[in-house]
């Protein structure tokens, strides 16, 4: 599923268009200032790590849903077409807007066609050239299902839900560029408190990291983006709560570190590490020798898995 995603990305990224740190700025604190939040204080180092950033955004021209068949049609643009300066794409700009969803699109945009019943049915479908016009069907149908959803307006929660324990309806969409960048600044105050010695502030500021990455993981948009990020923080949290003695966090966090890339040497030897401590030593002798066959180079590894033998050797006899 992600495959197309990760293509487009590349090809944005290939293009080398610099991100202007100052548009970026204005664009961000505009965006979050739209839901009431202020970005004034972000800093410099987390601007240019969101402009280093690459990321596809996903527009739903026509979200998938029962009523179609659970076809729908995504267009796939630039997440930074703005700070980039991209030149305004017309063709797509005017889909868009014929779509019922006006919105100024930048560089190049790709739109797909798919079936997704949000369960266990995904596949990309057929969306011929003959068909990116404004008298399509698919058009008229996305602008009417467009159009009717903006007139019901947002969901309201009823008087009777209020503080009476009911489930009330999902809150909007956390914001993903909020969220990043607090990850950032989280991350980045983790790293002095580790460096410092301060290893119970560095876990307590990974863990803040962390919760605001878990808070856009749904959007398909900005998950690489956000792994891109949720990897180096799960991977130093392990590594401060092994300075902890908290050999059990640490496991928890390399866990989450594998799911994300299944090759991450540090996560495999930080397991394994804590899997030493809680003398688990079959478990840390399979995760050190993982870690020792991806990078066979490190001496530090292998100086590991060599004391582990030793000491599963010494329990047995």
């Amino acid at each position: 599923i992600g495959g197309f995603t990760k293509h487009i990305n590349a090809l944005y990224a290939r293009a080398g268009a610099k991100v202007d740190v100052d548009v970026l700025r204005k664009h961000v604190t505009a965006h979050a200032s739209k839901g009431g939040a202020s970005v004034a204080d972000v800093s410099s180092d987390v601007l240019d790590q969101l402009a280093q950033s690459q990321t596809v955004d996903i527009v739903p021209l026509m979200p998938a849903s029962s009523s179609n068949g659970w076809v729908g049609v995504n267009m796939y643009v630039d997440d930074k077409g703005i700070p980039k300066n991209l030149p305004v794409n017309r063709r797509a700009t005017e889909i868009s807007s014929e779509c019922g969803i006006p919105t100024e699109v930048r560089g190049d945009a790709y739109i797909s066609r798919l079936c997704d019943d949000q369960e266990d049915k995904f596949e990309r479908q057929d969306l011929t050239l003959r068909e990116m016009s404004a008298d399509a069907p698919w058009v008229r149908d996305a602008r009417r299902y467009n159009e009717e959803r903006a007139a019901r307006g947002p969901p309201q929660i009823p008087d009777s839900w209020r503080g009476q324990g009911q489930r009330a309806p999902a809150a909007p969409p956390a914001d993903a560029l909020e969220c990043l960048s607090a990850a950032t600044d989280h991350r980045a105050k983790g790293t002095a408190a580790f460096k410092a010695g301060d290893y119970a502030t560095a876990v307590t500021h990974y863990k803040q990291a962390a919760d605001e990455l878990a808070r856009v993981l749904d959007q398909p948009a900005h998950r690489q983006a956000v792994d891109e990020q949720r990897l180096p923080v799960h991977l130093n949290l392990a590594s401060a709560c092994l300075s902890l003695e908290q050999p059990y966090d640490a496991i928890k966090a390399c866990d989450v570190a594998l799911e994300i890339d299944p090759k991450a040497v540090k996560a495999w030897f930080r397991r394994g590490q804590a899997c030493v401590k809680i003398r688990q030593f079959p478990a840390a002798r399979r995760n050190l020798h993982r870690a020792a066959e991806l990078e066979p180079q490190n001496r530090e590894i292998r100086q590991a898995l060599e004391r582990c033998m030793l000491e599963y050797e010494s329990q047995a006899e």
